[in-house]
């Protein structure tokens, strides 16, 4: 019983990774039918993600062996999935598999991410969980939406390989980047958080997956605004 209850935790887990693999798999092998489907993957995936943490909290069977499993599936989910999501739509014949990038900073940031004490409450570059989920609806808008986004990104390598070098550097950097690990509700101490919260539910209300592009700008800006004003009060 004490073994099934501590494995809970690392079913959800194993969830979410075979969910990245799924998701790699119907990728890979059937782009045309699945590709703007993936982020139903990666969607449930990151439920699963946020599940397997909490219930380990809730009954108390946090381990070594859960942490490591989170952050290989983590990998396979948040960072090679996304990686192939990009190279689906450059041109690998040139310089597309530059997008590829994105899976190698996604294992060096969950890497620093797991001997890092101090990111407790805040993120230092942007997580993979946030760029997976981002990365995830990249299809979704090429094929069904028709605004900026996919006006500048669809068909275009260059912009497609500079876009993920971004998301590679942000991955990577110091940026301090807001997470939803609350130590207190104060609105002085949560400005930027409440803000996010309510600015992405009015973009989704308004826009709907279309949105997501918008989400993550709201998300870097005041990211980074709480950045600098750290830094200043530092």
């Amino acid at each position: 019983m004490n073994w099934l209850k501590r494995n809970i935790p690392n079913a959800f887990t194993l969830g979410n990774l075979t969910l990245g693999v799924l998701g790699i798999y119907f990728l890979l092998t059937n782009p045309s039918q699945y590709a703007d489907k993936i982020h139903y993957f990666v969607f449930i995936a990151a439920f699963f993600d946020l599940l397997d943490g909490l219930v380990a909290r809730l009954l108390k069977v946090q381990s070594p062996l859960g942490a490591q499993l989170d952050s290989l599936a983590d990998l396979i989910t948040f960072g090679v999935l996304p990686g192939f999501i990009y190279l689906n739509y450059t041109s690998a014949e040139t310089f597309g598999f530059l997008v590829l990038l994105i899976p190698v900073c996604s294992a060096i940031r969950l890497g620093v991410f797991n001997l890092d004490d101090s990111q407790k409450t805040v993120f230092k570059g942007i997580s993979t969980t946030a760029h997976g989920i981002f990365a995830a609806t990249i299809p979704f808008l090429f094929h069904h939406t028709e605004g900026a986004f996919s006006q500048i990104f669809y068909g275009n390598t260059i912009a497609l390989v500079a876009l993920s070098w971004f998301f590679s550097f942000l991955l990577v950097s110091k940026l301090r980047m807001i997470s939803f690990k609350f130590e207190g509700f104060g609105i002085g101490a949560n400005w930027d958080r409440y803000l996010l919260i309510v600015g992405s539910a009015a973009l989704f209300a308004v826009f709907g997956l279309a949105g997501s592009p918008y989400i993550m700008l709201l998300y870097i800006s005041l990211s980074t605004i709480g950045h600098f004003k750290s830094s200043v009060h530092s």
